[in-house]
């Protein structure tokens, strides 16, 4: 967690993650849960309002339900999925982008434990997807960070953003499961799954 200025908090780091468990195992939902974390952090972070919250929970809720499913299809013995993406107005251009498409759960489990290993480096491990319109030409372009560069991920070459049951169309060369992207969340308040392959 991290305050306006940019600050680590590792203490309510830990107190967010109690939070979130708690909150999970009460079976509470994510506007639930952002309202406890909203409330916990009144004295230490400064700044932040509800949708924020709702934002974090969100994340914890969504890397939890990846890694469960993930960890179930091992335990299962299956080793693939495919990433299924609720198309609809709402939907971004990054899950158009990345319905349909298939990953290895050894690589995805190889990400939670590189996450777990080292909490600070879950940005770079796990990154959210960006997006930009790039100058030279003038196309939405999706993209991670990693340290001070962007890695572009695909090129928005048709937008379906703001329709039903259209992927849009995208250019992409890149190695997802090497960028971390391989399993949802994407982006806050993400609503993509998976669906194991078998």
């Amino acid at each position: 967690m991290r305050d306006e200025y940019g600050r680590r908090h590792e203490g309510f780091g830990e107190r967010a993650r109690q939070i979130v468990a708690q909150g999970l195992e009460a079976g509470l939902g994510r506007e639930d849960i952002a309202r406890d974390l909203e409330a916990a952090a009144r004295d230490v972070i400064a700044g932040r309002g509800s949708f924020y919250w709702e934002t974090v929970a969100g994340a914890f809720v969504a890397n939890g339900r990846s890694f469960a499913q993930l960890s179930a299809y091992a335990e299962a013995g299956i080793d693939r999925y495919i990433i299924e993406t609720i198309l609809d107005e709402r939907t971004t251009e990054i899950c158009r982008f990345l319905d349909g498409k298939t990953f290895t759960v050894s690589t995805g489990l190889r990400t939670f434990e590189q996450m777990e290993a080292d909490p600070e480096l879950a940005k770079e491990i796990s990154p959210w997807v960006r997006e930009a319109i790039d100058p030279d030409t003038g196309r939405k372009v999706l993209f991670v960070e990693r340290g001070e560069r962007r890695v572009p991920v695909a090129e928005v070459t048709r937008s379906a953003l703001g329709t039903r049951d259209d992927r849009g169309d995208s250019l992409s060369e890149r190695d997802l499961e090497g960028l971390g992207i391989s399993f949802p969340p994407y982006h806050g308040l993400c609503r993509t799954s998976t669906v194991a392959l078998t």
